[in-house]
């Protein structure tokens, strides 16, 4: 049987890899590759230039010229088109290309003497692009909501594609100390200050714990439009809103060792996202859960994948009327009862220490290898259709 030897990973235009940057889908791949070097397999990195004076292409990475997001979807399909472009020329030859932009599954056909088997990396919900999608060989999906997505707008996909979910680098996110309530609580959210996040939900309900509890809320993320934020306009509400105290704003931290510390100062992590057709896994809240620190989540299914409720961590219905009502009733859970807070703690951890690098990135070798074997007739086989069913 043949085994993939050479791998090259093409990461969006909008996004640099670790340490430059934290997005999920950068943080993930740069893992896996990291995860299959160490295996001794060759990998090459193709990812946008951070543009810093002493970042030059050498053996593992090859750098395109990327773009912040304008804001507007079709001037950013524009400049994912132009990076794909780039980054398919600039590629070495494979065995294996792992893709994550929009548009080089639909250039891959110009490109075929460069590689032997391809593997879309699904993140997002599909949007019915996936009948363009058909020189991919593997359609990954990070969740088995966006999987069932897949399945329902695209059946014909059904050969392509697998649930391999997301993952945390446990190595980074574990428990550093034994979590347990102070006197002042300090909530915290992690990621892009978007609209769709929901965090004026959290703000909201903050504001009605501190009738009775004198709690804290620390934010860590992009708030400008630029790295996928809703804008200072957006910041400005939530400051306004948080009513007779203020939010401790905090850059985003690209080293994930040091997120992880500034992250465990924290006691109770909120993530209320609004986003249904957003969220395609929630790697934020796994992070939270892996260092011990008790989450809470909004009603999206991707989140069922890692979250069960007052068990593993505790969910609130954002579409409900009284959805502040119910994050309020849930924060409240974790603060005013140390047995439940521990609890939750500990089985967090247990929950996401399945979610690991070595774990994920074993399915996706083992996916690839099929492949390699097996393309004429698909990979549709016990051993590598659906990891996470």
């Amino acid at each position: 049987m043949k085994n993939v030897k050479k791998i090259n990973i093409i990461t969006s235009p909008f996004g640099c890899i670790p340490p430059h940057a934290i997005g999920a889908v950068e943080k993930r791949w740069k893992s896996c590759g990291d995860y299959y070097m160490a295996k001794g397999l060759e990998v090459c990195f193709l990812s946008k230039n951070p543009e810093e004076n002493n970042v030059r292409d050498d053996t593992f990475h090859r750098y395109i010229k990327g773009y912040g997001r304008t804001g507007s979807w079709t001037k950013d399909l524009f400049l994912d088109f132009i990076y794909s472009v780039k980054a398919l020329w600039k590629m070495p030859k494979c065995d294996a290309v792992v893709l994550n932009t929009i548009w080089s599954p639909i250039l891959l056909p110009f490109f075929r003497w460069k590689y032997k088997v391809s593997l879309y990396n699904v993140a997002r919900f599909p949007k019915k692009q996936f009948g363009f999608y058909k020189a991919v060989d593997i359609l990954s999906c990070v969740s088995c909501s966006v999987y069932n997505c897949l399945m329902e707008q695209t059946p014909k996909a059904k050969k392509q594609a697998c649930v391999i979910s997301n993952f945390i680098d446990t190595e980074i996110y574990h428990p550093y100390r034994e979590h347990s309530l102070p006197l002042k609580p300090m909530l915290l959210y992690t990621g892009r200050v978007h609209r769709e996040k929901g965090i004026e939900l959290l703000v909201e309900a903050i504001n009605m714990i501190r009738k009775n509890h004198d709690v804290t809320l620390k934010i860590i993320g992009a708030w400008d439009t630029p790295r996928g934020g809703s804008g200072k306009e957006y910041k400005d509400e939530l400051d306004k809103l948080a009513d007779g105290w203020q939010i401790d704003w905090v850059e985003p931290i690209y080293n994930s060792k040091h997120l992880a510390e500034e992250m465990d100062k924290c006691d109770v992590y909120c993530y209320p996202s609004l986003a249904d057709k957003g969220e395609t896994f929630g790697v934020a809240p796994l992070e939270a859960m892996g260092l011990g620190i008790p989450t809470i989540v909004s009603d999206l299914d991707c989140f069922k994948d890692f979250i069960t409720d007052k068990i593993s961590g505790l969910i609130f219905d954002h579409h409900a009327e009284d959805a502040v009502k119910q994050l309020y009733d849930c924060i409240s859970y974790v603060i005013e009862n140390e047995k439940h807070y521990a609890e939750i703690s500990q089985k967090g951890v247990m929950s996401s220490s399945s979610f690991n690098v070595a774990q994920k990135a074993e399915e996706y070798f083992t996916v690839l290898n099929n492949m390699l074997n097996y393309q004429k007739t698909g990979f549709n086989t016990e051993e590598s259709k659906n990891f996470d069913e």
